[in-house]
């Protein structure tokens, strides 16, 4: 769950301040922003700033948090991992935390297991340590050249196998072993440890040790497709050893990795499967489909909805494509939501930002851009809401003939939203519509990257978005509810901390929008929630030595 929600309760100050366009913007507390840091992560280019100036502010924040507040950094690294479903920035987290000395190495020591789940996690960690661009941090010496230790000697044998390539960017398994010279007395482990640094020669008399390294080896030996198959099988190979290391991959190969793989990984390499035929039996279409809309697999996946957009957009313009999978993931993206509350039968206005900013891209690996997860968000609220709901896309203005619906799945309603791309960020001209009518809303739920800055002489909203909402209240509704969820990693606020009736959340994942009913009923704000998290508890929590849990990234 990728959120910061903040209420009134929240005692910190907000300062004033201008935001990247000029417009009036609040400071807010520390605690907000490392929460913000850790879950809205997303160190690239965007509209507003540069990669730099926003790894930058993160730096800085987590910097501060280090120093006069470390117990709650540590709460919201494991927080934004384990809740937030994210990777590159709790590690990061991790990183800078590990750089407090000795008043950080107990928070550090309960936390890096919860927060390194995969040899992959271990390959970033690893590598920021060494890279000199962590404040306070130079060296893989110390506490982190233990916990990293550690870690490797409980290494699996899957997990050796699907990251143990030599080729890996920057810091390999290999190289990770010879810095910290792990030790074990588990046979098995030195076996595949030893593997990973001499290869082959490594393994010894004992075929039962390691099954899933030998029969990667065998592979490497193979040119027959069905002894190929019975390898794969028997050691549960991932894709990732096998697509390399194979010297011939043929249908039956690439659809006995289908088989093989971990929800996430079917959904990522869809257009692959495709590409290679897998889907010309009926038999591994319905496969895929039942893999795709099952429930629990879903819900144990944690993946973020707008992966199903993602490879929905992806899927349905390949060549071949079959309508069953496309329809499997409108129902994926469908579940994902399926535990939204109703809201309470409350009325509920629905501003979704579709100005020109909402363009860039989530991730600078993906095609998703803000303004498709803000089409996700609101075709999950108007689904779970209909004949509640005022949806009102803006920009500079709302636009209106917009057709969306709460009749339509999530993702043609990301759909239409992402046709409406273009304008300035007015987030208060929404409010405006709705204060002009005096339509009345008991929550206004506004999605959008915060840049509020169109408004005023000169355009077509009058005023700032705290300015118009405070006069709602007071003309139309006083007991309404304003929530903004903010999908960019930019730092501003249109509203100072203290402010009545105005909420703030912050993330991606299906669980955003389930806390705006919690807020309503009373409930403790995220912050609040984050402080009274345990760090005494999942040491080894995440950490999987068979398949991976899909740990979806910004």
């Amino acid at each position: 769950m990728n959120t910061l929600l903040t209420n009134a309760n929240d005692s910190a100050q907000s300062d004033v301040a201008t935001n990247y366009e000029g417009g009036q913007t609040f400071n807010r507390s520390l605690r907000e922003q490392v929460v913000q840091a850790l879950c809205v992560g997303r160190f690239g280019d965007t509209f507003y700033a540069s990669k730099l100036r926003l790894e930058e502010e993160a730096l800085e924040v987590l910097g501060k948090a280090r120093v006069s507040d470390p117990e709650f950094l540590a709460r919201a690294i494991v927080y934004g991992r384990e809740k937030g479903f994210l990777k590159d920035s709790p590690i990061t987290g991790l990183a800078i935390l590990s750089g407090g000395g000795a008043k950080a190495k107990p928070l550090f020591e309960k936390i890096f297991n919860r927060v390194i789940q995969t040899p992959d996690d271990l390959r970033k960690f690893v590598t920021l340590c060494k890279s000199g661009t962590v404040p306070g941090v130079k060296t893989l010496g110390g506490y982190r050249r233990s916990a990293v230790k550690e870690w490797v000697s409980t290494l699996s044998g899957y997990h050796a196998v699907k990251y143990g390539s030599r080729a890996s960017k920057g810091f390999t398994l290999q190289d990770i072993v010879s810095l910290t010279h792990p030790e074990t007395e588990d046979a098995a482990v030195a076996e595949r440890l030893g593997w990973l640094k001499r290869g082959r020669k490594a393994l010894g008399s004992n075929r039962k040790l390691n099954p899933q390294i030998r029969a990667a080896e065998a592979l490497k030996l193979v040119d027959d497709g069905q002894v190929a198959i019975s390898l794969i099988r028997s050691g549960k190979l991932p894709a990732e050893f096998v697509i390399p290391a194979s010297t011939k991959m043929t249908t039956a190969i690439w659809r006995e990795l289908l088989h093989n793989a971990p929800i996430f990984n079917l959904l990522r390499n869809l257009v692959t499967f495709t590409r290679h035929d897998v889907f010309k039996e009926d038999a591994e279409i319905a496969y895929a489909v039942e893999r795709l809309t099952n429930v629990k697999a879903i819900e144990h996946s944690k993946i973020l909805p707008f992966r199903f957009f993602d490879a929905w957009k992806k899927y349905v313009l390949v060549e071949g494509n079959d309508s069953r999978i496309a329809d499997a993931l409108r129902t994926a993206a469908n579940l994902s939501f399926v535990n939204m509350p109703t809201l309470g039968g409350r009325t509920v206005a629905i501003g979704s930002d579709v100005s020109g900013s909402m363009g860039c891209p989530v991730s600078p690996k993906g095609q998703t851009q803000f303004i498709d997860i803000a089409g996700i968000f609101t075709g999950a609220i108007l689904r779970q809401i209909e004949g509640r709901a005022i949806p009102l896309p803006f920009q500079s203005r709302v636009i209106e003939g917009h057709g969306l619906s709460g009749h339509d799945d999530v993702l043609v309603t990301a759909e239409k939203v992402s046709r409406l791309l273009g304008g300035g960020t007015a987030l208060g001209a929404p409010i405006q519509h709705l204060l002009d009518r005096k339509i009345f809303a008991d929550v206004f739920v506004g999605i959008t990257d915060n840049e509020d800055w169109a408004y005023g002489s000169g355009h077509h909203c009058h005023e700032s978005f705290l300015e118009l909402w405070r006069k709602y209240r007071a003309k139309v509704n006083p007991k309404a509810q304003a929530f903004v969820i903010q999908i960019a990693p930019y730092k501003h606020a249109v509203a100072p901390t203290n402010e009545p009736g105005v909420h703030f959340i912050y993330g991606w994942s299906d669980t955003v929008v389930r806390y705006i009913p919690f807020i309503l009923e009373g409930g403790a704000s995220q912050v609040q929630e984050v402080e009274g998290m345990s760090l005494d508890n999942g040491g080894n929590q995440g950490r999987s030595g068979g398949h991976d849990h899909a740990q979806a990234d910004a």
